[in-house]
Formats: structure tokens, sequence, C-alpha cells
């Protein structure tokens, strides 16, 4: 009895440690700079710009300021900060309730990633909870398949996250057409030639190519043929479809002006819906020298993220997947919505202050 009685302590500590691990919040405030913060500090008693800057990450970029017909009673951006609740949360919301309508059965699940937007956006108190990291991972995984099923009829999908998605999706694996090629004589048809897309472009201009494509196509003087492709591993696919499944939702969310190429600019929109917005030299928005600046911002939060959340679901932590392939995917996503966050609130904080 009194052995049993010594070994309790001990057994509720191993419960507490295995539901630490089912729940595992990765707090971030004390790891890295996620830029965001700057951009509030910099703004600083300027209430007016600061009241802009709220008002901009609270709305997609190419939607006005003003004259928007508003669905319902509106929090003042000022309020929801001081709420702790992120106005970059707003367009995020607006697009899951949007495909909510529409799918049901998918939309509610989508509200997760509201939760982690405003888990990273809480300034000091930025976290990322695993759990709900691998749900995201899940989900991406499902989106997919429901795209190789129904590809005919999304295309009439009036979804802009939907058509987004799934032009992202046959960017990445290959826009594949084939033509008819004519035999030697010129009588009659011997084969056919593959065309394919050179790959999925993100807005900054950045290109991700489905590794099982040939990358590079070669002929020497003989006539022979050499293809060179990189060879398909679990991680390195299941951590782009990730990737491709949260840049095309977060674009369909925030709008962030995308770079002459990107695959957005080529979603083939019906009559009379708007495009994508396109960054436009000739009339900049902001400056070159703040777009560039801003694109390295956010790909440093996407490493910094990367790379946090990489050590801490590898090896023996308490946040350890032992899954290689599952801690590519989750590394991954806390990356890439780190990075659309920097995207979308540093496009505002040059806006307002240049």
């Amino acid at each position: 009895m009194m052995r049993a009685a010594h070994s309790l302590p001990f057994l509720i500590a191993v419960l507490l440690v295995q539901t630490g691990c089912s729940g595992s919040v990765l707090q971030l405030r004390d790891q890295l700079n996620l830029q965001r913060g700057e951009f509030r500090q910099e703004l600083t008693g300027k209430h007016e710009l600061l009241a802009k800057f709220l008002a901009c990450t609270g709305q997609a970029h190419d939607e006005r300021l003003i004259g928007r017909p508003a669905p319902g009673p509106v929090p003042e951006p000022l309020a929801l900060e001081s709420r702790g609740e992120s106005t970059s949360v707003r367009p995020v919301a607006a697009v899951i309730q949007r495909i909510h309508q529409t799918y049901q059965d998918k939309g509610g699940s989508l509200s997760i990633l509201a939760n982690v937007v405003n888990d990273l956006g809480d300034g000091p108190r930025a976290r990322i909870d695993l759990d709900k990291l691998k749900q995201i991972v899940d989900m991406a995984g499902q989106w997919h398949g429901h795209l190789g099923l129904n590809e005919d009829q999304l295309e009439q999908d009036s979804s802009r996250f939907v058509r987004i998605l799934l032009a992202y999706n046959t960017a990445y694996f290959g826009d594949f057409s084939f033509t008819a090629m004519p035999d030697s004589a010129g009588t009659g048809l011997r084969g056919v030639l593959s065309v394919t897309s050179k790959g999925f472009v993100d807005r900054s201009g950045n290109t991700l190519l489905f590794p099982g494509i040939s990358a590079v196509i070669s002929a020497s003087p003989g006539g022979s043929v050499r293809l060179s492709a990189t060879p398909i591993d679990s991680q390195r696919v299941s951590a782009d479809l990730t990737r491709i499944f949260l840049e095309a939702f977060f674009d369909a969310a925030y709008r962030v002006p995308a770079v002459h190429g990107a695959t957005a600019l080529r979603v083939g929109w019906k009559p009379g819906e708007p495009v994508y917005p396109e960054f436009d030299a000739d009339h900049p928005s902001i400056s070159l020298d703040a777009l560039g600046k801003l694109t390295r911002d956010s790909l440093r939060a996407e490493a910094a993220v990367t790379s946090v959340v990489g050590k801490a679901v590898r090896g023996g932590s308490v946040f350890g997947t032992q899954n290689e392939t599952l801690a590519a995917s989750l590394e991954t996503a806390a990356g890439i919505m780190a990075k659309k966050l920097v995207e979308h609130e540093g496009f505002c904080y040059f806006q307002v202050t240049q």
C-alpha cells in the first residue's frame, strides 16, 4: 500500500507530461522576433498612423478603406487590439465564412486557421499550438484530395480560395497538355508531345515544382536526350502540399499584390470577377525598396519560425513527433503562416508611413 502511495505522484507526473505532449503550445516570445513588433513600435504615439495601419490590416489589400458594405457591427481596430484580438484575423475569418457557406462540411474546420493567426499575432505572447498545427496539415491533405476528385466541378466554383488553390495545385504538379505530332512522312500522326508549366510561382516570384517533373532537359550532338529530375520523397512532397494550401488560403484572405509572373495572376476568373491585384511598378503602392525589405523580412520570419518549430518537433523533446514527414509539414506550416502575416502587415506599414 505504501509503495502504491509513493508511486502515485510519479504516475500523476507521467500523465501530466503526456497531456502536455497532446496539447503542446510552443512559446515564441523569447525565441525570435517576428518583425511584426517593429511595426507597432515604430507607430507608438502616432495615433492617426496607427489607426490607419490597424484598419489596413483588418481587410484585404484590394478592398477600399471606405464605401465597403459592412455585414454587421464591426469592432473598431483599436478596440480589437486592446482586447488582444489581432486585426489581421478579420480577413481570414471573412474567407472562412464564405467557404463555410458553400462547403459546410469543410468550412468549419478552417476556423482553426484564425485561431493560429491570432496566437501568432499576439505580440509578446506569440505562440504556436502544435496540436492545431497538426490539424492544419491534415486539412491541407484533405483539400488537395478534394481537388483531385472534383477538379472539373471546382473550375466553376465561385470561391476565391478554391479557385486560387486549384490554380496553385495545377501549376505545382504541371499544367500538362499534349499536342499531336506528325510522322516523318507527313501523312499521319505518330505520337504526342507533352508540355507542362514551369511550376507554382508565389506572389514574391519564388518557384516551386513537383520533384517528379524533369527540371533539366539536355540533348547531346549524337541525338540522345538526358532528363534530370529531383527524386520524390514523402517529406518534400508533404511539405510542398502544405505550403501550397496555406499560400492559397492567405493569398485569398490578404491579397497582398503579387509581382509579375506569379501564379495568382494567372487564375482564370470569370468576366466581371475581381482579378488578383498585381504590383504596379508605374504606380507602386509602396516603393520598390520597401517591397524588397518586406520580402526579406517575410522570408526571415519564415526561416526563424521554421527553425524553431523544426527543433521542437524533432528529437527527444516533449514536442517530438518521431515522424520526419509530419515534422517537415509542421515546420513548413508554421513558417508559411508567419511569412504571410509579415507580408500582410508589412505591406500595410509601408503604405501608411510612405
